[in-house]
C-alpha cells in the first residue's frame, strides 16, 4: 500500500476519484496531517496566546502579593488573639511585686493587679527576716 494515494492529482479532485473507486466507505476517526501554512498559523496563535497568559499571569502575581501584602498583619493579629487565647491572657511585662513569707517559707510575685504570678520555697539567702517583713500587713491581717 502507498503512503499517499493518487500524489500527482490535485487534492481537490482525489477524494472523488477515491470515492469513486474504493471497495466501501466507511465512518472513522484519524489525525488528519497539517500544510506548512496552518503549521506556521498554530504557531503564530501559541505565540500570541501564549504572551497573552503571561501578562494575565504577572498581573495575578501583582494582584497576588498586593492581596497579600493587605491580609498579612490581620493573619499575624490572628495568630496573636490565638496565643492569647489558649494562655488566658496577654503577654505583658511591667512591675510585678515580690512577697516573702518567713512563716509559710514561701516565695511570690504578685501582678499590679493582686494577682499570684508565680510561687516558690524560699532561699536560703531570703529566710533572714527584715524589719519590713514585720511591719508589714497583707490586708487580711486583723
Amino acid at each position: 500500500m502507498k503512503d499517499i494515494m493518487l500524489a500527482d492529482t490535485p487534492i481537490e479532485q482525489r477524494a472523488q476519484i477515491l470515492r469513486d473507486s474504493c471497495d466501501q466507505i466507511e465512518e472513522r476517526s484519524y489525525t488528519r496531517k497539517f500544510e506548512q501554512e496552518e503549521i506556521n498559523d498554530l504557531r503564530a496563535e501559541l505565540a500570541n496566546v501564549s504572551i497573552q497568559i503571561q501578562t494575565l499571569d504577572n498581573d495575578l502575581a501583582d494582584i497576588r502579593a498586593d492581596f497579600k501584602g493587605k491580609t498579612k498583619p490581620l493573619q499575624e493579629r490572628v495568630g496573636k488573639i490565638l496565643d492569647e487565647l489558649k494562655s488566658g491572657g496577654e503577654y505583658v511585662k511591667g512591675e510585678c511585686f515580690k512577697f516573702i513569707e518567713p512563716d509559710t517559707g514561701e516565695v511570690g510575685w504578685y501582678s499590679p493587679e493582686g494577682y499570684l504570678l508565680e510561687s516558690r520555697a524560699m532561699k536560703p539567702e531570703e529566710k533572714q527576716r527584715t524589719a519590713f517583713q514585720t511591719l508589714r500587713r497583707t490586708g487580711t491581717d486583723n
